[in-house]
C-alpha cells in the first residue's frame, strides 16, 4: 500500500489529468442531456465550472485534462469528421477559457480561493464568469457556424446561450468545489458531522421547508421561486459553507431540470424569456450566497485576527508584513540586536552601581567603625582613670575636712591671720560645693562613659559576623550618636517616643543593622527639618520607635515621623542606588539602597516605606530571630 501511495505522489499530476477528463467527459454528457438549442448548447454548463475551479486549486499544468475532457465528449455522441473538428475547437475554446479566466482572477485578487472578500467575489464573476467565457461561446459557436449546425439567424441567440450557460456554471459549481477541495478547517467533514449532530431539528426544518419550495416552485409552476432566498441565507447564517455552497449546486440544478421539462414557474410561451428568468433566478441566489458568504468570512476573519492580535502581537505583525523586503527584516534583526545590547548594558551598569554602592558601604562601614572604636578607646582610658580616682579624691577631702575641723576643736583661739584666710576663701562654702563638684564630675565621668559604651555598640567591630544581639541596644546607639541632630540649637528639638516591647535577640550583622537604624533616624529627622522650614505652624517633630514580635520567628521595627514626607513619584524610586531628592552635595543616594540591600538580602528580611506627602514617612522593618 506505501509503494502505491508513494506512485501515485511521485505521478500525482498525471492522475489529476486522468481524474479531471473523465469527471469532465462525465458532466459534460450529462449537460447534454439539458441542450435545448441547436447545436446541443446547455442552459447550464456545469464543465465551465468545474474547469476553472481545478485550474484554481491544482495549477495550469493539469489543462490537458480539460483539453482531453472537453474533447472526447462530441466522438462519443457523434464519431463524424465534423464532429472531431467541433470538437477540437471547443476543446480548445475550453481550455484557454479555464486558463485565462483563472489567471485573470488569481491576477486581480491574488487568491486561489477568490471567496473570503466582497471584492474577490465579484472580481471572480467578473472575470472568471463574465469576461473569459466570452471565449469558450466564440470558439463554439464559430465552429458549429462554420460546420453549418446552426444557421446565421441562430448564431445571436446560441451564442448567448452558450454564454450564459457557461457564467452560470462558474458561479454555482466553481464555488462549491473549491469549498470542498480547498482545505480549511470550516470545510473539514468531521466539522459539518458535528454541526449536524448539534443542530439536527434545525437541519431537517431546513431541509423539509426547502424541499416543500423546490417541489412547489420548479415541478408544480407555483410562484414561490424566490422563498428559496430565504432559506439560503438562513444556511449562509447558521451551516458550513460546504452545506451551503452544495444547497446551491441542488436548487439551481433542480431548477434547470425543472425548466427543460417545461414543469417550473419559469417556463414561458418564449424560450428566450424562460431562460432569462432561469438565469436571471440562478444569478440572483448564486451572487447572493457568494457576497454574504464572503461577508461572513470577512467578519470571521477580522474577529480570528483581533484574536491573534490580543494573544500574539508579534506573529500577527510578522505576518501582515511578509511583503517587507529583506532589507527591512535585517534591520528588525539589527534593531533586536541592538535592544538586546541596550539590555545588557543597562543590567551592566545596575549591576556596577549595585557593586559600587557595596564597596562604598563596605569601606564607609570600615572607616566609620574604626574611627568610632579608636575614638571611644581614646576617651575611655583617661576617662576611665578620672572616673576611679573620683571616688579617693572625695575620700581625702573628707579626710583633710575632718582633720581641720580636728584643728578647730582642738584650738579654741585660732590665729587671726588663720581666721583672716579661712573668711578670704569662704570656707564653710567650700566645705559645700567641693563634694557638689565631685557629685557633678562623676556624673559627667559616667555619662561620658555611657557615650563611648554606645559607640562601641554602633561600631561593633567585634560583631562583623552573625551573632545574637539586641535590638534595642542598636536602636538606642543610633539615637545616641544623632542625638546632636535631635537636640540642634538652632531649631526645634525632635521628640523620640520609644514603645520597646520584650524582643529575644536576634542573629544578624550587627554593625550593618545599626547602619540601617541610623539611615532611617537620619532621614526622619531631615524629613522635619523640611517640613519646619516650610510651614510656620508645623506640629513639634516626633520619631516614634516601636519594637514587637511579628510572630514566633520574626520581629518587626516601626519608625514614624511627621515629617514632610515623600513625593508618589519618588516613593517607587528610594531603593534605587545613587537616588537621592536631596540637593548636590547633601546625600549619596546609597542610604536607603544600602538599608534595602542588607535588610532583604543580606537578612532575609523585608523594608516597606508608607509615606503621605506633609503628613510623614513610615518605615517597616521585618528580620527573622535566625537568618536563614
Amino acid at each position: 500500500m506505501s509503494n502505491i501511495r508513494r506512485f501515485i505522489w511521485r505521478h500525482q499530476n498525471l492522475f489529476r489529468i486522468l481524474l479531471i477528463a473523465v469527471f469532465y467527459n462525465l458532466v459534460a454528457l450529462i449537460g447534454m442531456q439539458l441542450a435545448v438549442l441547436p447545436g446541443d448548447v446547455a442552459t447550464v454548463w456545469v464543465p465551465a465550472g468545474f474547469s476553472l475551479a481545478v485550474i484554481l486549486i491544482w495549477g495550469s499544468q493539469v489543462w490537458p485534462g480539460i483539453l482531453i475532457g472537453a474533447f472526447s465528449t462530441y466522438p462519443i455522441l457523434g464519431p463524424s469528421p465534423v464532429s472531431l473538428a467541433i470538437g477540437v475547437v471547443t476543446a480548445i475554446g475550453n481550455t484557454l477559457t479555464a486558463l485565462v479566466g483563472a489567471h485573470l482572477v488569481q491576477r486581480f485578487t491574488h487568491s486561489r480561493y477568490p471567496l473570503e472578500q466582497v471584492n474577490h467575489v465579484f472580481l471572480f464573476i467578473i472575470w472568471g464568469g463574465l469576461i473569459s467565457q466570452l471565449i469558450s461561446a466564440t470558439f463554439g459557436v464559430t465552429a458549429l457556424l462554420v460546420a453549418q449546425w446552426i444557421s446565421a439567424s441562430e448564431v445571436g441567440d446560441v451564442f448567448l446561450t452558450w454564454w450564459i450557460a457557461n457564467f452560470t456554471g462558474v458561479i454555482i459549481y466553481a464555488p462549491c468545489l473549491l469549498v470542498w477541495l480547498t482545505p480549511t478547517k470550516q470545510r473539514n467533514i468531521k466539522v459539518i458531522q458535528k454541526f449536524l449532530r448539534q443542530n439536527i431539528l434545525e437541519v431537517i426544518s431546513w431541509l423539509v421547508l426547502s424541499t416543500i419550495v423546490i417541489k412547489f416552485a420548479f415541478f408544480e409552476q407555483a410562484t414561490i421561486e424566490y422563498l428559496m432566498i430565504p432559506l439560503l441565507v438562513w444556511s449562509v447564517f447558521r451551516f458550513p459553507i460546504t452545506w451551503t455552497t452544495s444547497a446551491v449546486v441542488i436548487t439551481t440544478s433542480l431548477a434547470v431540470i425543472g425548466t427543460v421539462q417545461e414543469r417550473s414557474i419559469f417556463v414561458r410561451d418564449d424560450f428566450n424569456a424562460s431562460l432569462l428568468f432561469l438565469d436571471s433566478f440562478i444569478a440572483v441566489i448564486s451572487i447572493t450566497v457568494l457576497v454574504l458568504t464572503a461577508v461572513l468570512q470577512e467578519r470571521t476573519n477580522a474577529i480570528l485576527d483581533l484574536e491573534n492580535a490580543k494573544h500574539n502581537l508579534e506573529d500577527r505583525v510578522v505576518e501582515r508584513t511578509q511583503e517587507l523586503s529583506q532589507a527591512n527584516q535585517q534591520l528588525e534583526q539589527q534593531q533586536l540586536n541592538l535592544k538586546q545590547q541596550a539590555d545588557s548594558l543597562t543590567e551592566a551598569l545596575a549591576q556596577l552601581q549595585r557593586t559600587q554602592a557595596k564597596l562604598i558601604q563596605n569601606e564607609t562601614m570600615t572607616g566609620l567603625g574604626q574611627l568610632v572604636a579608636g575614638v571611644a578607646h581614646e576617651i575611655n582610658n583617661p576617662i576611665g582613670f578620672i572616673h576611679s580616682n573620683l571616688t579617693p579624691a572625695q575620700e581625702y577631702f573628707e579626710d583633710i575636712l575632718k582633720l581641720l575641723l580636728l584643728y578647730q576643736a582642738k584650738t579654741p583661739k585660732p590665729d587671726p591671720e588663720i581666721l583672716e584666710f579661712m573668711e578670704e576663701i569662704d570656707f564653710e562654702f567650700l566645705q559645700e560645693d567641693f563634694l557638689k563638684l565631685i557629685t557633678s564630675m562623676r556624673s559627667g565621668s559616667e555619662r561620658i562613659q555611657r557615650i563611648v559604651l554606645s559607640l562601641r555598640n554602633f561600631s561593633r567591630l567585634d560583631e562583623a559576623e552573625l551573632k545574637f544581639v539586641d535590638i534595642h541596644d542598636g536602636l538606642d546607639s543610633s539615637l545616641l550618636v544623632l542625638q546632636h541632630r535631635l537636640r540642634d540649637t538652632d531649631a526645634p528639638s525632635i521628640q523620640v517616643i520609644k514603645n520597646y516591647n520584650k524582643l529575644p535577640q536576634v542573629e544578624c550583622f550587627a554593625i550593618y543593622i545599626n547602619q540601617v537604624f541610623m539611615n532611617i533616624i537620619n532621614n526622619a529627622i531631615d524629613g522635619i527639618r523640611a517640613r519646619q522650614q516650610t510651614e510656620t505652624t508645623s506640629p513639634q517633630g516626633q520619631i516614634h520607635l516601636e519594637t514587637r514580635l511579628f510572630d514566633k520567628s520574626v520581629i518587626q521595627v516601626i519608625i514614624h515621623d511627621n515629617g514632610i514626607g515623600i513625593k508618589p513619584e519618588h516613593q517607587t524610586r528610594i531603593f534605587e542606588p545613587f537616588f537621592t531628592t536631596k540637593d548636590v552635595g547633601q546625600g549619596t543616594g546609597l542610604g536607603l539602597y544600602n538599608s534595602y540591600e542588607t535588610i532583604v538580602t543580606q537578612h532575609g528580611g523585608s523594608l516597606v516605606c508608607n509615606s503621605v506627602p506633609n503628613q510623614g514617612t513610615r518605615f517597616e522593618i521585618t528580620l527573622p530571630i535566625r537568618k536563614p
